[in-house]
This record gives structure tokens, C-alpha cells and sequence, in this order.
């Protein structure tokens, strides 16, 4: 019997095939007291696993440099920083050495609380960090348990594979040729499993409850990545339903590669600039094969994610960028000063206890509450960009909700390029400086904003939560997420207009710039430049080239005017089906 369960899909794509899971056999944690004259040597014996543990991980670091190159072998330079991060070592000796209690009660005890602080914490990018604790805590329990679990490397056929969670130390392991796509019960967009399926072009879903119990009793698996489901036992109708999209998918990515040297120019000869948003030096390259214009945003906060417990260095900071704007040169690149929650970075980070920090400390404000940081980075940005011509190196302020947060961004800014300079190091007096537009107050106040700015940036993932006050990671909300509401569309609206009159570019770097029912209205709104996945970027030119940029005015003056979400999404769906249907785009 056909049975399907949802998730949220990470990576795109469809796979067809049989089911294998992966069993993490959870190891059951006894507290044992131990003797007085036993204590040192059950310290010694948590050494020890730490010690085979870090082993293991310098194993899948040069294995992941092999296979992926020196970033993603980074994922695992960070789990051996965990691995012997004394904030993390030490409790654990020190509950042994207190409590007189075996290894493996004392180190779950701290990992279970500090897996607890980063759930506790807004951002994705932290939240996730989560998995990397805990698989370095299960390869140490693994060890003082003397087991060897879930080898992966021995798939011999081609196969979904689903689990539980599967974390960066077996996610390396696998025969990437064999596996046809992810399936997990946990884990999100950021996850670095996540990150490292997306490398190979593996479709992935994550986040669909109740996965392993169905995979056990079923021969066969859909897997649509798109639309986030997952069908155990299609019938044989579904699975030809499937097979044509993943045909039909395979020769849209053809022709979109054909496509990729065209121009993303409307039919009545309106041009949009494509860009990219990164997390990675190393996606510089997709980047560039899809032909974007340069680098709508860079996100910082990977750095820090790489180089935790401890954090980045000024020559850190420098390297990593210094590496992007080479990439992409001639282009230019707009690289996001740190956009994290909680109160501290790093190691500290995970002490946070803000009470509701999605509207505590993140953003511009943990910037200027910790100055040491922030300085360390606007250091490696100025160097960075004195060793550039004008114009190649964009700065850009997250979370700004006030103009005052925006002059304080800029003249720090200012303050350290003198300083730099008084060094003898070149520096560049004509950086652009701008500012993400995320929070309702500031888009009420994009024109004076604007007069201030370089640039604005709308990142509508965080503009849409804040003024519909809707967590879309909370499924008892989630529905009400909706960027067709005509409140976001004015809003948005609002900041172009701004941009337009004080003359400086708008740009929009929230997933809302790829989405294809969205693009046409953004675009008669009067937005000309688009900042996205770089695989995201191909889907979008071949739409811009199937519109009118006359009759997208008119789509979006009418798509502001309506009342409600739903009346909005059921007009563009009528109005585009037609250009959609052209280059076989399903929304």
C-alpha cells in the first residue's frame, strides 16, 4: 500500500529507487558509580576516546579534501576543534572526577545540555551546529563503548537512503556514485550534510517524521525534493508520473546550461542583473558556470561556523575573501558583515539564554554589543578592499531597524579605515556600504534609508516573519508564511521606490528573488537585480526571457491592490501559466 510523507527539500531533484536504511542503534547511557581509586583512570579512559575520536576525524577530513576540496574538509577541522575544546573536555572530567561516574554518563550529560542552548538559538546556521556536537559525542561514546557503528562505505547498488540523521562523519564515507538521494527525519538547509549532498547535486529531504518505520516496510521509493515528498510503494502510475519529471528535469537543466551565456532580458528588451548568494568560497565556481553577474551576498557567518569553538582570525577574515573576490573577478562582491544570534560567538555562544532571541541580540546589534569581533572583521574588510579597484568589494549591515544602527555601522567603518591606513596598509575611500532591509521599521523608512545608504538589500525571509509575525519553522504557523501577502508585496514596493528616487541600486537577496510565481511581480515592481542560489539563477533568466516587462507593471500594480494572500496567488497562477508552462516550471 502507496503510503507519502513530506519534508522540506534541501537540495533539488528526483530519485526513484529501493530504500536503505540506515540504523543509528542508539547506545543506551547507564550511570555507573566508580570506585574512588578508579576515578583517574576513567578520565584517562575519556582521554583515550577523544584521542581515537580525533583520529577518526582527521580520517574523514583528508578524505573529504580528496573527494571535496579544502572547505568542506573544513566541516571536519571544526569537529576536531569540538572534539578537544576544553569548554567542552574539562566538564566532563570534572563530573567524572565529582560525581565518580563512568565516561559515558558524564559526557552525555554535557552534551545534552549543550545540544539544548543551540536549539534554544534563532539562527539556522547556529541551530544546526547542533548535529556537529553530536556527532563527535556519538563517535567519543562509540569509542568508550568500543564500537564501530553504521559503516557506510560497503553500498554496493544504487539506492535512497534514509535515516534518522546522518551526520558529516558517515555522510563522507559514502559511495556518492551509489546513492540517488537522502531521505532524513532530521536536519535542515544548512546542515553540512546538507551542504555536502548539494556539492554532488543529490536530491535531499529533510524534517519528514516517521521515515526509517516506512522505509523498513517498503520496496520502492519516490523522492521529490521540490515539493518536498516522499512516496513509499508508488504505484506503478506514480512512478511513470515521476519518471517523466525526472526526464523532464534532466533536459531543463540541459537547456538551461545552453541558455546560461544569454542575456536576462525581458521579451520588450528589459534587463535584469542575475547575482549569487554563497555560503562557501568554493561556490564561487557554480557561481560563475551559471553565468551570475557577481555576488549578491556572501554569508559570513560560515566562517565563524568553520573556525568554532574558536573564532576567525583578522587573517582568517582576509584569506576567505580575498579568495572569493579573486574568483570572481571582474564582478563584484557584496559580503555580509555576521548576521548571528544569541549573545556571544563561538564557544560562548552557547551559553546564550535570551528569553526570545529571534528578537534579541543577532544581527547589526550583536555586532556593536561586541565590538572586538566586529572590529576583527571590518579590519579584514577594509584590507580587503584597499587591495581592489572601486566598486569590486560591497559591504553590507544586517538587521538594520533604525537609521541611527546604519550611521553607527558606517562611521566604525570609517574609524577603522583611518586606522588601517595610519598602518601603511592600502586602503580604498570609495566602498560601497548598504543595508539589509529585513525589519518593518527601516522599509517604513527606506527613503531616508536610502539617502544614506550605497545600496539597499531586502532579505525577505526575516521582512516577511517580522511583519506577518510568523515563525515558518513552527508547523503550527507555518501556513500563514505567505510572500504573496499584498502587505509584503507594498512593503517591498516602499524600498524599490526608495532606491529608485535617492538613485542608488535595490537589490533582493531573500529566497522570494527565486521564486518563479514571485519573479514577474517583482520585477514590475521595479527591481533589477535578483541575488540567489546559484542553482536557482538558470530558472529565473529563462523566465525573465518568456516576460513582458510592460505587462509585469501591470501584473504587480494589480497583485498590490488585492486583499489577501490567496486572492494573489490564485491571479498569478491564471495570469502566468502560460510563461511557466514554457519552461516547465511547477509551483
Amino acid at each position: 500500500m502507496s503510503r507519502t510523507l513530506t519534508g522540506m527539500g534541501v537540495s533539488p531533484g528526483i530519485a526513484i529507487g529501493e530504500p536503505v536504511v540506515h540504523e543509528t542503534r542508539p547506545i543506551a547511557t547507564l550511570r555507573i558509580t566508580i570506585p574512588s581509586d578508579q576515578v583517574e583512570a576513567e578520565v584517562r579512559r575519556f582521554s583515550t576516546a577523544v584521542t581515537a575520536t580525533v583520529d577518526t576525524i582527521w580520517e574523514n577530513r583528508e578524505r573529504a579534501r580528496l573527494q571535496m576540496g579544502d572547505e568542506y574538509a573544513g566541516i571536519f577541522e571544526a569537529h576536531q576543534l569540538i572534539a578537544t575544546d576544553p569548554s567542552f573536555v574539562e566538564p566532563v572530567k570534572k563530573i567524572i572526577r565529582t560525581d565518580r561516574v563512568n565516561a559515558e554518563w558524564a559526557t552525555d550529560q554535557v552534551v545534552g545540555k549543550l545540544v539544548a542552548r543551540f536549539e534554544a538559538l534563532p539562527h539556522a546556521h547556529l541551530a544546526d551546529r547542533k548535529l556537529d556536537v553530536l556527532d563527535v559525542a556519538t563517535q567519543i561514546l562509540n569509542s568508550l563503548h568500543g564500537l564501530d557503528l553504521g559503516q557506510l562505505d560497503h553500498l554496493d547498488r544504487p539506492a535512497i537512503l534514509v535515516a534518522e540523521d546522518l551526520p558529516p562523519s558517515k555522510a563522507v564515507q559514502l559511495p556518492m556514485d551509489k546513492i540517488l538521494g537522502f531521505a532524513l527525519e532530521t536536519g535542515g538547509p544548512t546542515a553540512h550534510t546538507t551542504i555536502i549532498a548539494r556539492s554532488f547535486g543529490i536530491p535531499v529531504i529533510v524534517g519528514a517524521q516517521g521515515l526509517c518505520e516506512a522505509a523498513r516496510e517498503s520496496r520502492l521509493v519516490a523522492l521529490d525534493a521540490f515539493e518536498g515528498k516522499i512516496v513509499f510503494d508508488p504505484e506503478p502510475a506514480v512512478v511513470a508520473e515521476y519518471e517523466n519529471r525526472q526526464t523532464e528535469y534532466h533536459e531543463q537543466q540541459s537547456q538551461l546550461l545552453a541558455m546560461r551565456a544569454m542575456p536576462s532580458v525581458t521579451r520588450d528588451g528589459h534587463e535584469i542583473t542575475l547575482l549569487a548568494n554563497i555560503d562557501l568560497p568554493t561556490e564561487v565556481e557554480l557561481a560563475k558556470q551559471w553565468n551570475a553577474a557577481g555576488i549578491g551576498l556572501y554569508r559570513s557567518e560560515f566562517l565563524y561556523m568553520k573556525m568554532s569553538p574558536n573564532l576567525p582570525t583578522e587573517k582568517d577574515h582576509l584569506e576567505a575573501y580575498r579568495e572569493i573576490a579573486t574568483d570572481m573577478s571582474p564582478f563584484p562582491v557584496t559580503i555580509r558583515t555576521f548576521d548571528l544570534g544569541g549573545r556571544k560567538l563561538a564557544r560562548e555562544v552557547i551559553g546564550s539564554t535570551e528569553a526570545n532571541p529571534v528578537l534579541g541580540l543577532r544581527g547589526i546589534r550583536l555586532c556593536f554589543s561586541q565590538p572586538d569581533f566586529f572590529r576583527t572583521q571590518l579590519r579584514a574588510l577594509v584590507r580587503l578592499a584597499g587591495e581592489f579597484e572601486p566598486g569590486r568589494v560591497r559591504i553590507m549591515f544586517p538587521l538594520i531597524g533604525g537609521i541611527e544602527e546604519f550611521r553607527i555601522a558606517r562611521l566604525l567603518f570609517q574609524k577603522i579605515t583611518d586606522e588601517v591606513r595610519a598602518e601603511g596598509h592600502p586602503v580604498n575611500l570609495e566602498v560601497p556600504l548598504g543595508a539589509m532591509v529585513e525589519v518593518p521599521s527601516i522599509a517604513v523608512m527606506a527613503r531616508e534609508l536610502a539617502r544614506e545608504a550605497d545600496f539597499l538589500s531586502i532579505g525577505t525571509n526575516d521582512l516577511i516573519q517580522y511583519s506577518l509575525a510568523v515563525d515558518r519553522s513552527n508547523e503550527l504557523v507555518a501556513h500563514l508564511y505567505r510572500p504573496t501577502s499584498p502587505a509584503i508585496l507594498r512593503l517591498i514596493a516602499k524600498v524599490v521606490e526608495a532606491g529608485a528616487e535617492a538613485g542608488i541600486p535595490v537589490s533582493m537577496c531573500g529566497e522570494m528573488a527565486a521564486d518563479p510565481l514571485m519573479v514577474p511581480v517583482l520585477l514590475g515592481i521595479g527591481l533589477e537585480h535578483f541575488s540567489m542560489n546559484p542553482q536557482a539563477a538558470p530558472v529565473v533568466r529563462a523566465l525573465v526571457r518568456q516576460l513582458s516587462y510592460r505587462e509585469s507593471i501591470h501584473l504587480a500594480r494589480q497583485a498590490c491592490k488585492m486583499a489577501t494572500a490567496r486572492d494573489v496567488e490564485e491571479f498569478l497562477l491564471e495570469k502566468l501559466a502560460i510563461s511557466l508552462a514554457k519552461i516547465k516550471i511547477r509551483v
